[in-house]
């Protein structure tokens, strides 16, 4: 008998992958949202002057999206599917050239045209519509006033905010907060003087707000006047708590606070959490070896086969849950060889149109 989900006083639930798949739930007439981004890039060697290590399309990132068609196959009437993308942010707090925003760029419109050629693919009745969307509202807030809602939320949320905090610590610095020992000591002298990556990880955190649709400005969306439900991967669990406390405390005074009118929705929260806490699967793993910092994900770049996937348990669990339950592996490796022409056709477009020099990038 399948378990019904109930979400919590903040509107959030928390489950396990596998756990998922014995569970109903009714959102109520919601759309729902998933969202991805772009990362900085990477160094392959610590000798390099610039990064050059950026995050490609592999075989794992559609898994990210699975838990989507799970939940909307039970629902009553068909939602929508919101693609979101956050590239706009990406631009603004994760590039430091303009050859990695062209880059971010590419890579962002051929993961959404990949994601929009596999529901119609397999899933093409899942949804009423799968709709793509670079989120806009963040960039009509100015920096100097995502700082100050941050700062108001730490100075009302003292206890909840002091978790977040140290969460996106780690992710900006993962050196640092690599291990336990004297943590709190390591994040007083770094939060004493934060440095231009933790303000602007702030920023991007506050951020959730208005991309997931919290806190609106006109334009960014065609309104489900329910609201929506956002799915995301354990590590969204930190802007959950950001996306309630910022609603919480600005939703009677959204239109004085930032100085226009606004629409609210009060969304529900799904956290769907693997067993294995990679990071989320729209984005590449890495691995260092022999110095070199390398990919661990199929990609069309690299040349690997899927089945590389099959006895690499660190990512295999997430590909094998796509196989079991979604899409057959020998229907999945056929799409995602067929669509190699297309990809690197559209990439050596993107290419000669973004004045890059070709698509061996």
């Amino acid at each position: 008998m399948q378990k019904l989900l109930i979400f919590d006083a903040n509107n959030e639930l928390v489950i396990k992958r596998g756990a998922l798949l014995e569970s109903v739930l009714d959102i109520g007439g919601r759309d729902i949202f998933v969202a991805f981004n772009e990362p900085k890039f990477k160094f392959s060697d610590a000798n390099l002057e610039e990064p050059d290590l950026d995050a490609k399309l592999s075989g794992r990132f559609i898994t990210y999206f699975l838990p989507a068609i799970y939940i909307a196959k039970q629902q009553k009437v068909r939602p929508r599917l919101f693609l979101i993308s956050g590239l706009n942010m990406a631009l603004k707090w994760n590039s430091y050239s303009e050859r990695e925003r062209k880059i971010m760029m590419v890579n962002n419109n051929l993961k959404l045209d990949f994601a929009e050629k596999f529901f119609e693919r397999f899933f093409p009745d899942a949804f009423s519509i799968v709709e793509t969307v670079v989120a806009q509202d963040p960039l009509k807030i100015s920096e100097e006033k995502l700082l100050e809602a941050w700062d108001i939320l730490e100075k009302e949320y003292p206890g909840e905010m002091r978790e977040v905090k140290v969460a996106l610590a780690r992710f900006v610095e993962p050196k640092l907060f690599s291990d336990s020992d004297n943590l709190l000591e390591k994040a007083e002298a770094y939060f004493r003087n934060p440095n231009q990556e933790l303000k602007n990880a702030f920023k991007y955190a506050i951020s959730h707000l208005f991309v997931f649709a919290d806190i609106n400005f006109e334009g960014n969306y065609i309104h489900n006047p329910i609201g929506y439900l956002s799915i995301g991967g354990r590590q969204e669990r930190y802007f959950n708590m950001v996306r309630w406390l910022g609603y919480k405390r600005f939703a009677k005074s959204a239109k004085e606070f930032f100085g226009r009118e606004v629409i609210l929705r009060d969304n529900l929260k799904l956290v769907v959490e693997d067993e294995q806490k990679l990071p989320p699967s729209y984005n590449p793993t890495f691995i260092r070896r022999v110095g070199a910092v390398q990919t661990e994900d199929v990609t069309f770049e690299d040349g690997r086969s899927l089945d590389f996937y099959d006895t690499y348990e660190k990512l295999r669990p997430e590909m094998q849950f796509m196989y079991d339950h979604f899409v057959p592996k020998d229907e999945y490796v056929t799409f995602w060889n067929s669509y190699r022409e297309r990809y690197l056709d559209r990439k050596e477009r993107y290419a000669e149109a973004y004045q890059l020099g070709g698509g061996n990038f």
